[in-house]
């Protein structure tokens, strides 16, 4: 398969691949800047095709990348079809997303943040406390876990930084973490 059959493909089904969020323009040219949502940006570098997360107010639209650039922790990017700010102005505060196949690979030992969903999470002392439902990305991502004997829609969110969250255990799909006062009551 060509590139332009992958870029084909990525297009007609949906993307999950959390890219950033269009924060601001830059220019008259149709250029946004867009704040990343991984915190090794330059794995992101060789992204062509974006589709922004529908909302209620606002569906889906396929994004084609003509230049990009990174600066000052922000991406600059214009889009093929997108010849000024007017042309962008909608897709300020947009959700951006790409496809896996479109990120550069991943060193030995490193993990995206999205496959921690349905790993389990363990404290220091080896007590389970749960299962990863769900990351909440934000400054700091959140993994949002579940605990087998709490009331349904009851849920613990964990600050996913190593101070709390020392260990990623991919292999055994185990997950430990620092057990401080507060942090593993049911929100």
């Amino acid at each position: 398969m060509n590139k332009k059959e992958e870029s084909t493909k990525a297009k007609s089904s949906p993307a999950g691949f959390p890219f950033g969020k269009i924060v601001g323009f830059h220019g008259l040219d149709g250029e946004v800047k867009v704040r990343p949502s991984s915190n090794k940006p330059e794995l992101l570098a060789g992204v062509k095709n974006l589709q922004t997360k529908p909302t209620k107010a606002f569906s889906s639209v396929n994004l084609e990348i003509d230049s990009s650039y990174f600066d000052k922790r922000m991406y600059y990017l214009s889009f093929h079809g997108y010849p000024d700010r007017t042309s962008v102005e909608h897709l300020m505060g947009a959700e951006l997303l790409t496809w896996e196949e479109e990120l550069e690979a991943l060193e030995e030992e490193e993990f995206w943040v999205k496959d921690l969903v349905g790993m389990t999470v363990y404290k220091s002392d080896g007590e389970e406390v749960g299962k990863v439902i769900d990351i909440i990305y934000s400054g700091n991502d959140l993994l949002e876990i579940r605990r087998e004997n709490d009331p349904p829609g009851k849920t613990i969110l964990v600050p996913f930084v190593k101070s709390i969250v020392p260990t990623v255990n991919m292999a055994d799909k185990k997950i430990l973490l620092n057990d401080i006062p507060g942090l593993l009551e049911a929100q």
